[in-house]
């Protein structure tokens, strides 16, 4: 995991007395989750261009200490989920992809070229909700009911972040993909196929387009809708 190395190896030198790594080899080795989570991570950013890699970094130290009730470290992830856009992008056989330097005026996260047409990527993640936060906090157990469909305040988020990033991207063209990373609160994922239908379905109703959404970090969950 040579870049995940790397960037905690960074982590540790700009915040000294911060300790959220610092039983990361250890933890690594006694978790197969969290191994497959920061190897998924790593297989990710090792498809950056050196100076991509370089601009992704810089954004995930200055937001490293952006944290999330119940979730530390979220704004720092949220940079790192812009990896696996850049990894589609370069996948799909577009050129020219490239991270957009991080400034005070909204912009798009990514630039890409297709058939000598500029296009931009925003990427956005949606995390796990509040309730499922208190959830993982107590040892109360719970009814799998909760976990059927996605809820009202998810969907919600999920249009306000669609609409944000359409704003984001009309700043500087028009030629666009908006990339999700969704982190849902039924961690098995059990209730998959359910959700799949309910995303699509408000996606089509509210005329989304241009659409691509991973569940999870592990494995090959995802939904493309193109228009």
């Amino acid at each position: 995991m040579i870049r995940i190395r790397e960037l905690i190896s960074d982590v540790r030198n700009r915040y000294p007395k911060d300790d959220f790594f610092a039983n990361f080899e250890y933890s690594c080795r006694i978790s197969a989750a969290r191994r497959a989570s920061y190897r998924a991570y790593n297989r990710a950013l090792v498809s950056l261009d050196d100076k991509s890699w370089s601009i992704l970094k810089q954004k995930a130290l200055r937001h490293y200490c952006d944290h999330r009730k119940g979730q530390k470290k979220q704004g720092f992830f949220n940079q790192l989920n812009e990896a696996f856009a850049y990894h589609y992008l370069v996948n799909k056989g577009f050129s020219d992809v490239r991270f957009i330097e991080e400034a005070q005026e909204t912009r798009p996260d990514i630039a890409y070229t297709i058939q000598g047409n500029q296009n931009y990527c925003e990427v956005k993640t949606i995390g796990i909700s509040n309730d499922e936060i208190e959830r993982r906090r107590t040892i109360a157990a719970y009814s799998g009911s909760v976990y059927t469909n996605l809820s009202d305040g998810f969907l919600h988020k999920f249009d306000d972040s669609f609409q944000t990033a359409r704003k984001q991207i009309g700043a500087v063209g028009s030629n666009s993909l908006v990339y999700f990373v969704m982190r849902i609160d039924d961690i098995a994922l059990d209730y998959y196929q359910d959700y799949r239908k309910q995303l699509i379905s408000y996606a089509i109703t509210h005329g989304f387009d241009n659409l691509f959404i991973k569940i999870g970090l592990i494995g090959n969950k995802r939904i493309c809708i193109t228009n």
